[in-house]
């Protein structure tokens, strides 16, 4: 009972986790590669890692890495980044005593499939709309604020399944969040899955080209939160 119990609630947590974690390079992206330690906090556990969003070649890497060493979670996401986002592929790797999990996406554009690999095994059609991944999404969202974007919509693949579902962006309020003894005007943003009994609140720093200071998910199962601890470098 000990080991399902442990299985079940590992799974709720990579999934929650999970929501946090064109040709162009850096130079012409609206959004800056940056790097930040960042602190991961659950009802069960607690740790921190790295975020860091990176220019490879033509390619962006947006990925998280813990320093626990009981915990393994690592995430990261490979796409194209212009005047949209193109997703190449997604890779999640959580790891807690003997419980671990492992999905990988791939998006192959030439023949228009979606596949997941790991602890679920799929396919799924893809078309003309863009299709983001959990991490690749914060960087569109971070665009759409740029451009003046109040409220708007973005399709993300259900990772169990490969269904597309849409997800409702909209800024509901301003407030203030202090790094390092700095205060940075902030936005908050509200995300709502429909078909979900589940929020997720953005507190993004406006100054930093929106980038995410907080990521609060609230759900019946229990609430998770992934705030910023340091800024290692931006731009």
């Amino acid at each position: 009972m000990k080991t399902m119990s442990l299985i079940m609630n590992g799974n709720k947590y990579l999934a929650s986790f999970l929501i946090f974690y064109s040709v162009l390079c850096s130079a012409n992206s609206e959004i800056p590669d940056f790097k930040a330690r960042y602190l991961f906090e659950s009802e069960r556990f607690d740790f921190q890692g790295v975020r860091e969003l990176k220019t490879v070649d033509d390619q962006r890497i947006f990925s998280f890495d813990d320093d626990s060493s009981l915990i393994k979670a690592e995430f990261k996401s490979k796409f194209i980044d212009g005047t949209s986002i193109k997703s190449l592929s997604y890779d999640a790797n959580f790891r807690f005593t003997f419980f671990r999990r492992f999905s990988s996406l791939i998006f192959d554009w030439d023949s228009l499939i979606l596949s997941s690999k790991g602890q679920h095994e799929w396919e799924a059609s893809l078309n003309d709309e863009v299709v983001y991944d959990p991490l690749n999404v914060q960087v569109r969202i971070r665009q759409l604020l740029k451009q003046g974007k109040k409220e708007f919509q973005l399709l993300l693949p259900e990772l169990k399944n490969g269904e597309i579902r849409p997800n409702n962006y909209e800024v509901i309020d301003k407030t203030t969040y202090e790094l390092n003894g700095k205060i940075y005007d902030c936005l908050i943003i509200k995300r709502i899955r429909p078909e979900e009994d589940r929020i997720t609140t953005y507190v993004v720093a406006i100054e930093l080209d929106f980038l995410m200071m907080q990521i609060t998910d609230d759900d019946p199962d229990g609430k998770i939160k992934l705030s910023i601890k340091e800024l290692l470098s931006f731009g």
